[in-house]
């Protein structure tokens, strides 16, 4: 009852399979690159950084300003006069108007301007580098999923070639028992066999949807999502090592953006000096003023027209201390120019250790492959000798267990080295995708 309940379930597993798409390699890095929230959180910060990199952020246009007010008042008022007269007003009113424009120009501000217009264009840059940066290991990432759904999947393929030859040993086995040449300790052993390779492959669909829905977050698509992908690798050939290593540290995402941000630290370096130097500003503006009063000297007052000014601004002495901020930012550049050369170590160190392994498996997948041929030619003459009467069902088990083992290995060989191509690719910065 519990075989046939097993193999129910496997045939509805089956059925389920054969009506999920086919999901491509490519497919999943075109949709994670839609969907992934971090991208399009990045997209949004290049538009920040655009729409800070202007010139009034910079400081080369100049500020208008308009100002205005209007008073009223009522007052009383005595007046005495040297000459002995005297005026009192009870309730006067008095009526006044301002307005006037303020255009200020910095002409010269100790170079802070260039060195600010340089920053920003340098941050949208940055911003722009960094999308690319998120890209590429939002790429590797899906890769490194995708591979994992291959390796269980073959794993899967390996264990249901497995239970085949299950079945088949436990029908001769049965068969041996109805001619009277076999017992029933063999029909219970091939059927023990089988529950067991069946157990194993329902653990193995769990973990195969468990690895589906870890690509589908990638992806940014319905965790529910189920798909197929096919199980061949496609073997890939990389450049020698030392070239990898060049094409690492001249593309490498992370070294290109510790450039930026050493260029960046440099303007800022500008920008703190730049306080050192005095400020130089044109000032120009028209004005009007009108009042009106019934009681003072004057009936009404009314003035207006253009000025023009130059001033002059030089900080004796600011609250802080200038060259100590220079000195920190100095500092920071330094610490850029050290990480940078760590990164750089770094790299060195994984792409020796990554190409090394992917040379070697190279050489353990060709081993591998040879020994998938022995043990299927070892597994067609144990079930043969079985059949006749002349092995045992365990030697048969022992020879579907090598079989199963040498091609889980030879499988895993190809998982790790296809794993090992995508960080030495990842750390290089080779393009993972096509950016249309």
């Amino acid at each position: 009852m519990r075989i046939f309940v097993i193999h129910i379930i496997l045939v509805l597993s089956l059925l389920q399979v054969s009506s999920q798409e086919n999901l491509t390699l490519e497919t999943a890095i075109q949709t994670g690159l839609q969907n992934n929230y971090d991208i399009l959180i990045a997209r949004n910060n290049v538009s920040i950084a655009e729409n800070s990199n202007t010139k009034g952020n910079a400081g080369f246009l100049p500020r208008l300003n308009t100002t205005g007010g209007y008073t009223y008042t009522i007052s009383n008022s005595q007046l005495e006069f040297f000459s002995g007269d005297e005026q009192k007003r009870s309730g006067a009113s008095n009526n006044s108007l301002r307005l006037g424009a303020d255009l200020t120009w910095t002409a010269f501000d100790g170079f802070q301007m260039f060195a600010i217009r340089d920053r920003l264009n340098l941050e949208e840059q940055r911003s722009q580098y960094f999308i690319e940066k998120e890209m590429h290991d939002l790429v590797t990432q899906i890769q490194n999923a995708y591979v994992i759904v291959i390796r269980l999947q073959q794993q899967k393929s390996i264990i249901e070639e497995s239970i085949g030859l299950d079945q088949a040993t436990k029908k001769l086995a049965e068969d041996k028992l109805r001619l009277g040449t076999g017992t029933e300790l063999e029909v219970l052993q091939t059927t023990n066999q089988l529950n067991a390779d069946s157990s194993a492959l329902l653990n193995l669909t769990d973990q195969i949807i468990q690895s589906q829905i870890t690509l589908n977050r990638l992806m940014n698509v319905d965790p529910d999502y189920r798909f197929t992908v096919s199980i061949a690798w496609d073997p890939v050939l990389l450049p020698a090592l030392a070239e990898l290593t060049s094409l690492a540290i001249a593309q490498n995402y992370e070294i290109q953006l510790l450039d930026y941000d050493e260029k960046i630290a440099l303007l800022q370096i500008k920008e703190a000096r730049s306080a050192l130097y005095p400020t130089i500003d044109f000032n120009a503006g028209f004005d009007y003023n009108f009042s009106k009063a019934e009681a003072g000297f004057l009936l009404s007052n009314r003035t207006f027209g253009p000025n023009f000014g130059i001033s002059f601004n030089y900080d004796l002495f600011t609250g802080r201390n200038l060259k100590k901020d220079v000195q920190s930012a100095e500092l920071f550049q330094e610490n850029i120019q050290l990480s940078k050369q760590s990164v750089e170590a770094d790299i060195k160190s994984q792409m020796a250790l990554q190409y090394q392994d992917y040379l070697a498996l190279m050489e353990l997948y060709e081993l591998e492959s040879r020994n998938v041929v022995t043990a299927e030619r070892n597994i067609t003459l144990a079930s043969e000798l079985y059949r006749l009467g002349r092995a045992t069902d365990l030697a048969v088990r022992e020879a579907i267990l090598a079989l199963q083992q040498v091609k889980d290995r030879q499988s895993d060989v190809q998982y790790r080295q296809k794993a090992a191509e995508i960080q030495l690719k990842s750390l290089a910065g080779i393009p993972m995708w096509e950016n249309n």
